[in-house]
């Protein structure tokens, strides 16, 4: 598959709303033919070879204000925020489970050298208490003492060519550049409060679209630095995740919501983050709910290691995937939805990429993206997803009343609640009648997911495929039957009785791999 048909295979499966113009997108290989020393994708890389992925990958994604230092005003309180989630030991940690220290380090010298930032800080909350926190739970220790993602000490043979630790490189940087603040804020403790000291709750802010929320409580508690900078660079490390399918800038914020305010008692993770504000069983609300306080200014990835199955270690060998890459863009939407497409997942799928593009925070259509660097299909490969895993079931609905005429909804999630949904109470007798219309390409064969908590008959243009009704637990997917879609429009017929008092149904179509991705080259329809 050539850059073109790459690019814009994408584009039939969802029709959204798009940034104005294309975006530019930097992807750099570290076998790129432009740089002093490429090296193979499977070669250990140096630090000198990282930078130079990162500095022109940043030239060649250059934003609308035309470089990356050109959209910095002078002056400004410039936030970089890698993902440092956990530290050595952990049993969680793997190699490409956190950004690589080079890459990061690549990204501040960037900034430092060729703009006019006044300050520069390295912001991250990760799944270790600091040296003030009284609690004995989840402390890091190395050589007996208690670290931090700021003075932990990596060695030089994790990330061959960064040494030291995060606060031995910011005194460099202080040494090198007097003229510039350098600092770094563990965001699990900068939790904004009021007045009394206490922890503030902050509403999701309206997008000038209007739209507000996705999570299902809209009141976050946020930190005063990603709220407070001026310019904000994400630089995530690009990873399949168990929950949400791909982690990288958006996903990247959930380490922007301080530990502090969210953990539970004996533990240190954002445990009620998760309990508040998931919604229809996602956690992809909170990501663009999080990224919506101060959405990414520009978006600097790390491709150099990742991992596969999902965000954190299995214990497996093979998990981590080395990629050799390096990408760069101003579009946080468009990046993670090419990150999508890297990883073998199709963005379509990837339900808070959606969420974001309504809010207006950029575009996922790829047909729009203005490629520079390398091929983004040359040496790939599909990364093994999660076991659980499975795409965006259709949202664009079709119901019928009692008066037989079929009235559209759109569904916020997966399920829909077929009782809310038509405001027609379950009962003895009662039968709800649901249609999908899907646009295919061409003559498409796969699976038919279904998620049920009823009795229903399913018909595939008009055609009887399933009839069955749930015993077990309701979950997606629950039930999978072979199916056949033509060329053109087909139509998807459900009729649903309740069992126990509820009617619940979610759809998906998965290709002939049926591994939970959406069959390619399809639509749905109202």
């Amino acid at each position: 598959m050539n850059r073109r048909d790459f690019l814009f295979s994408s584009s039939a499966a969802v029709a959204l709303p798009a940034f104005a113009g294309n975006t530019r997108l930097g992807l750099v290989r570290s076998a790129h033919a432009k740089l002093r020393q490429p090296a193979p994708p499977d070669d250990a890389l140096t630090y000198p070879q990282v930078r130079e992925m990162v500095f022109r990958a940043i030239e060649y994604g250059a934003p609308r204000a035309g470089s990356l230092e050109a959209k910095i005003k002078p002056g400004s309180w410039v936030v970089l925020k890698p993902n440092i989630v956990f530290l050595r030991p952990h049993p969680s940690y793997a190699p490409g489970d956190i950004t690589d220290f080079r890459v990061t380090r690549a990204v501040l010298e960037y900034v430092a050298t060729r703009s006019q930032a006044g300050r520069i800080t390295i912001a991250e909350g990760g799944t270790y208490r600091n040296l003030k926190d009284p609690a004995e739970d989840n402390v890091v220790l190395q050589g007996g003492r208690r670290a931090t993602a700021y003075s932990f000490d990596w060695g030089h043979q994790e990330f061959p060519g960064f040494g030291g630790s995060l606060g031995t490189m910011l005194a460099e940087f202080r040494s090198r550049h007097p003229e510039k603040k350098f600092d770094y804020v563990d965001l699990s403790y900068d939790a904004v409060r009021d007045a009394g000291g206490h922890f503030r709750r902050i509403e999701v802010p309206k997008a000038s679209n209007g739209a507000g929320a996705f999570g299902a409580r809209s009141d976050y508690f946020v930190t005063n630095t990603i709220t407070g900078c001026d310019f904000l660079i994400t630089i995530p490390v690009m990873k399949v995740h168990l929950q949400c399918g791909i982690t990288a800038c958006l996903k990247n914020y959930v380490g922007t919501a301080p530990r502090e305010a969210y953990a539970i008692p004996g533990a240190f993770h954002n445990a009620n983050l998760h309990e508040q504000h998931s919604a229809g069983g996602r956690i992809d609300p909170f990501i663009v709910d999080l990224a919506s306080f101060h959405p990414p200014d520009y978006c600097v990835i790390d491709g150099i290691r990742g991992l596969q199955t999902q965000e954190h270690s299995v214990q497996r060998a093979g998990q981590t995937v080395r990629g050799n890459l390096v990408m760069a863009c101003e579009d946080p939407v468009m990046s993670d939805a090419m990150v999508a497409r890297l990883l073998g997942f199709r963005e379509h799928d990837i339900d808070f990429l959606h969420m974001a593009a309504k809010r207006g925070m950029g575009s996922m259509d790829l047909s729009r993206l203005d490629l520079r660097g390398d091929e983004p299909d040359r040496e790939a490969r599909k990364w093994e997803k999660p076991g659980n895993w499975y795409g965006r079931c259709n949202r664009e609905w079709l119901l019928r009343g009692q008066n037989s005429r079929w009235t559209p909804h759109a569904a916020p999630f997966d399920t829909i609640d077929l009782p809310a949904a038509t405001q027609v109470a379950p009962a003895a007798g009662v039968t709800y009648t649901a249609a999908v219309n899907v646009q295919s390409e061409g003559h498409r064969r796969g699976y038919l997911w279904l998620g049920l908590r009823g009795r229903v008959a399913a018909s595939v243009n008009r055609e009887l495929v399933a009839r069955t009704e749930s015993q077990t637990r309701y979950r997606v997917g629950q039930f999978q039957f072979p199916v056949s879609l033509k060329p053109g429009m087909n139509r998807l017929e459900f009729e649903v009785q309740p069992l126990d008092g509820q009617a619940l149904l979610s759809v998906l179509i998965t290709g002939p791999r049926n591994d939970g991705d959406t069959i390619e080259g399809i639509r749905w329809m109202s």
